[in-house]
């Protein structure tokens, strides 16, 4: 299946990353040599970029602008510390693989983890689709506390092992579905198309859930950082960690210093321009 491309001045991916920026990004990950283009360099990124960048949703909760601009993303998570949600996460990822040398495609998903089957929500969910060594791969490193930790081949419909859950890429009709395996049960997490999206799509979209009342990031504060060793996940005040064995550790923080604290400490977000954020999370995770 070849990929397709619109007019490349509307690429998702027009920003040219310099050396410089390749190098700040791959010292982030403690990659020490400029990788090739090649699907163990395509591995290597997808595993190490949910240990370093965590999804979080600070920016929209605190009512500041989501720039998708690359420059912007770039100056905001590799430069300033701070983790994204799934347009910054891919964007970011993107502009990585396109200026290494990959051949990256821009596309939407239509989330259906947690969603009643009666309901139908839009494409909202930014993913990847990345061709190397003839082959075209499902990548996504923005789907918060699943995010995929290895790129997902295509061309098969058999399940396949990540370093932590098994996934599963189904054809349907000219759409594909993303399910994960959890406690021997596969559940959906999002529908996706081939059409290609580009920035100004993403900046619409974006622009809701950052900015609307309903949008469940402009009221709940969320965060997910994948460990080796397992997940770590936060919504509002209740903090969770799920181990690769399938066992689950949850507790509830009790002060909003706390929760700072543990923002900082694992998930290792840079929260030092955020003013306001305490204040904020009383009033969401206690009511004060």
């Amino acid at each position: 299946m070849a990929i397709t491309y619109s007019r490349p001045d509307y690429s998702p991916f027009l920003y040219p990353l310099s050396p410089s920026d390749i190098r700040s990004y791959l010292d982030r990950l403690g990659v020490d040599t400029l990788p090739a283009a090649n699907f163990s360099t395509l591995q290597q990124l997808h595993y190490l970029h949910p240990q370093v960048f965590p999804f979080e949703s600070l920016s929209p909760l605190l009512g500041i602008d989501v720039d998708l601009e690359t420059a912007a993303i770039f100056q905001k998570m590799v430069v300033g510390g701070r983790g994204g949600y799934c347009f910054e996460q891919n964007l970011l990822f993107g502009a990585i693989l396109c200026t290494l040398g990959f051949e990256v495609k821009s596309l939407a998903g239509r989330v259906l983890w947690n969603v009643r089957e009666s309901k139908i929500l839009p494409r909202d969910h930014m993913v990847l689709m990345v061709r190397v060594e003839g082959k075209n791969y499902l990548v996504d490193v923005g789907f918060g506390g699943n995010t995929l930790t290895a790129p997902l081949s295509m061309d098969t419909k058999e399940p396949q092992p990540t370093s932590h859950e098994w996934f599963r890429v189904s054809r349907l009709g000219n759409q594909y579905v993303l399910a994960i395996q959890l406690k021997g049960f596969w559940q959906d997490m999002y529908q996706f198309g081939l059409e290609e999206y580009l920035l100004a799509d993403y900046q619409v979209i974006s622009w809701y859930l950052g900015n609307h009342s309903d949008s469940v990031f402009t009221q709940d504060l969320m965060a997910a950082r994948t460990l080796p060793e397992g997940r770590y996940t936060l919504k509002n005040n209740q903090f969770s960690i799920h181990h690769k064995d399938g066992s689950t550790e949850k507790r509830n923080l009790d002060s909003s210093g706390e929760l700072i604290s543990l923002m900082k400490s694992e998930f290792k977000i840079n929260l030092t321009s955020l003013e306001g954020l305490k204040d904020k999370l009383k009033k969401i995770t206690w009511g004060e």
